[in-house]
């Protein structure tokens, strides 16, 4: 089930069931311990996660990935991180009931601010209500950005339509500071392609 992207990073996927694309979930290994990004649901996966090394926790990149998020991280007995985006957090009553109907009341909201595990620092992409992970060499974000045919593409170019290509602009604009402040050589998405390497040239 898992594809390696590199020698501690694994991805898997499945379609989503409503929008017919590919959606990718990411497990980052180091020193023997595991972080999932975005985790997707599967039968046997957390056997699998745990003969790879020791979940330590979960990290989600917006509110629209929760996935499996809650429920692995609630059997595993692992953290789990939220992002503190303003879409949630500017309205208290909204944000508890966004936990509460997801069962993601243990959770801990995350900013740039925040210490993550494996060292991992958090950039909110502006005006994306996202998240962009940087983890070693690897910019990690949910929906941004992600390779098609081996370039760089910037949401939603390739899933949705976008006939000027202003949403597209917009993103980039939004994401491609963030890949020049961390200097990351490659990028993990939740969609599409990730890119192995190379990625500052292709901005």
């Amino acid at each position: 089930m898992f594809e390696p992207i590199a020698k501690n990073v694994f991805r898997w996927g499945t379609i989503d069931g409503e929008s017919g694309i590919m959606m990718y979930s990411h497990l980052l290994l180091k020193d023997g311990k595991i972080v999932l990004i975005d985790p997707i649901a599967m039968p046997g996966l957390n056997q699998m996660i745990k003969i790879l090394g020791e979940p330590v926790a979960v990290i989600m990149t917006n509110h629209s990935h929760i996935r499996g998020s809650s429920l692995i991280s609630r059997q595993m007995g692992i953290p789990l991180y939220i992002p503190d985006i303003v879409t949630v957090s500017e309205d208290e009553k909204i944000a508890n009931m966004f936990f509460d109907l997801y069962n993601m009341k243990h959770g801990e909201q995350y900013k740039g601010t925040t210490r993550l595990p494996f060292g991992i620092r958090a950039y909110s992409i502006p005006n994306r209500h996202e998240m962009a992970l940087k983890f070693d060499d690897y910019l990690i974000v949910g929906d941004s950005a992600y390779g098609i045919n081996g370039r760089l593409s910037f949401y939603p170019n390739g899933i949705w339509p976008d006939a000027t290509g202003d949403k597209a602009l917009a993103t980039s604009e939004a994401l491609i500071p963030i890949i020049r402040e961390t200097g990351a050589n490659a990028l993990l998405s939740g969609h599409m392609e990730d890119i192995a390497s190379g990625l500052q040239e292709m901005i």
